[in-house]
């Protein structure tokens, strides 16, 4: 049975987005697509309807092309594809003003029953939020501070050393993110974080940024489906190219299996009662490769259509779940098992002579030739 799947994005040129929908339809799902005009994700042949959101919607707007779309495609599932549309569909349920209470009332549950307890959508993806929440579940976190001012911020670096990262509460792809060498470079970043910005949606920056102690060691991310507080399948990876470097997102890693890293983020589903598909990033330091949680996001990454080629379905286990049954494939990745994983076209984008391109298998689209079209234009 196919289930309709809603695919939610505010940003036309992200890749994952477009390469979400074929594994999507591979799995049993029936993809329809809300988006700006122009994006890369139209452009799939396996998105069966598609909505398009005004130019420069404004929030109002949003909710209404929202609730169109979910007129028209009757999901049992919503997806967000980018940060700004996990935040706006979280928005949407502090912020029903306006709507009919009948249609309030689906879009709501609707959210919930895709996301999981709304009670800790703020708590999850918020930078500034996260490190305490978790804490207060064991999970271990590099040293850090909330930093209302500058000179906050700096007192903790200079008890700490440099560098430091600092963060704004919002962010992604890297952006809203500095590695700071110096206070003058911490001041700078500070400034600019806190100046406005379109991912505040209309919140100050007045709540302050995260620094955090840099801790040297290897970034690794979980990308996991769940239901309901369960942690229905998901895998380890690491980065070995980013792209920007050095905080860009990967465009080559490597898999294997870390129950460590799968224990922890079963916690983090648990407490924060997370439903879908999200990713976490850590960082490992020491002999003994402890996990240090960096962020948690909740949406499509360059890596979300890969779970199939991995021999851990994510979206399978997903469909199975809806429909009351299991999936019989791992839910993880077996000991032992691990490889590289080269991204397209995200490694051709950063270097079309990249060795990896050579030397592993790359995922390309072969049977989206529009999309690959698509998405070799980036380069220009």
């Amino acid at each position: 049975m196919n289930i309709p799947i809603l695919l939610v994005a505010t940003s036309t040129h992200w890749i994952g987005t477009a390469r979400i929908p074929a594994t999507l339809v591979q799995s049993g799902f029936e993809v329809s697509l809300l988006t700006p005009k122009g994006s890369l994700a139209a452009e799939s042949r396996f998105v069966s309807k598609v909505g398009y959101l005004p130019d420069n919607a404004t929030f109002r707007q949003w909710v209404t092309a929202f609730a169109a779309a979910v007129k028209a495609t009757a999901p049992r599932i919503v997806v967000p594809c980018d940060d700004m549309a996990f935040r706006l569909l979280a928005m949407l349920m502090r912020s029903p003003r306006g709507l009919q209470p009948d249609l309030q009332l689906q879009l709501a549950s609707l959210i919930r029953e895709s996301l999981g307890d709304p009670d800790y959508y703020d708590i999850s993806v918020d930078k500034t939020l996260l490190p305490s929440a978790a804490e207060g579940l064991g999970v271990r976190m590099p040293p850090y501070a909330i930093a209302t001012t500058s000179d906050a911020a700096g007192a903790f670096a200079a008890a700490h050393g440099y560098p430091v990262v600092l963060k704004r509460a919002h962010g992604f792809a890297g952006q809203g993110v500095a590695i700071c060498a110096s206070r003058e470079e911490l001041t700078q970043a500070f400034d600019a974080f806190t100046r406005a910005n379109a991912e505040d949606l209309g919140e100050t920056g007045a709540k302050g940024h995260l620094v955090q102690a840099s801790i040297p060691g290897r970034v690794q991310y979980y990308l996991g489906m769940a239901w309901r507080g369960e942690l229905l399948a998901g895998g380890t990876s690491e980065t070995v190219v980013a792209y920007p470097a050095p905080i860009g997102p990967p465009t080559v890693c490597r898999y294997f299996s870390a129950p460590r890293v799968r224990d922890t983020v079963a916690t983090l589903v648990r407490r924060f009662g997370i439903s879908g598909h999200f990713f976490v990033e850590f960082i490992t330091a020491g002999e003994g490769n402890e996990p240090y949680l960096l962020e948690i996001n909740r949406r499509v990454t360059p890596g979300s259509h890969c779970g199939r080629a991995l021999k851990v379905d994510l979206w399978g286990a997903l469909h199975a779940r809806l429909q009351g049954t299991v999936l019989p494939v791992p839910t993880d990745l077996d000991e032992g098992v691990e490889g590289i994983i080269v991204f397209f076209p995200q490694e051709w984008l950063r270097d079309p002579d990249s060795r990896y391109l050579r030397d592993y298998p790359v995922d390309v689209p072969w049977d989206e030739p529009e999309l690959i079209e698509a998405m070799l234009k980036l380069r220009h």
